[in-house]
């Protein structure tokens, strides 16, 4: 999980159930073209997300790292810092089928700022989550999303709603429906 990234209903439950690795860590690196016509790769893209969290009873609390960088060109042997984030975050079960959770951190992407997350998860039956997120910096509210995960065929097949809403007169945006199908073979 990204320090600030978008949580989709899946992990919101998966982190309210218990379900989720308490350690985790991820590496991408992709060789995309900068240009068409390039004969070949020509930037590096890198990635690398780690999660360090602590569990006891209904909180949890968590430390998560994200960075990301850039090579340009075959010439160019560094590699720049394009976001570094750093949260401390935390969850606290209000009740059975009710969350809160949190996140406070740095990011630097192009300039440094003080960044915050707080979610409310509702698990109103087993078939089903709802959630809304408040995010903001030191500027302000930065969004606030709202999404839903119904299982339609128990752990079979699911569909998951999400929107965001952006205060700078944009409204509501980023609209998302998604199916989630699992096979057992």
């Amino acid at each position: 999980m990204a320090a600030f990234g978008d949580v989709s209903a899946t992990q919101h439950v998966a982190l309210q159930s218990g379900a989720c690795r308490l350690e985790s860590a991820r590496w991408k690196l992709e060789t995309p073209r900068a240009q068409p016509a390039d004969a070949g790769p020509s930037l590096l893209r890198a990635e690398f997300s780690s999660l360090m969290a602590v569990r006891a009873s209904s909180l949890m609390g968590a430390l998560k790292f994200d960075w990301a960088g850039l090579r340009r060109g075959m010439g160019d042997s560094s590699l720049r810092s394009e976001r570094t984030a750093v949260s401390v975050g935390g969850l606290v079960r209000v009740i059975d089928n009710l969350s809160v959770h949190t996140n406070l951190g740095l990011e630097h992407a192009g300039a440094a700022r003080t960044r915050a997350t707080v979610s409310s998860v509702w698990r109103p039956s087993k078939m089903g989550v709802l959630f809304a997120e408040w995010a903001g910096s030191e500027a302000g509210t930065e969004a606030h999303r709202v999404g839903a995960r119904w299982w339609l065929v128990p752990r079979h097949f699911a569909v998951e709603l999400g929107a965001r809403h952006l205060p700078d007169g944009a409204g509501w945006v980023d609209h998302r429906v998604g199916v989630a199908l699992k096979l057992s073979l």
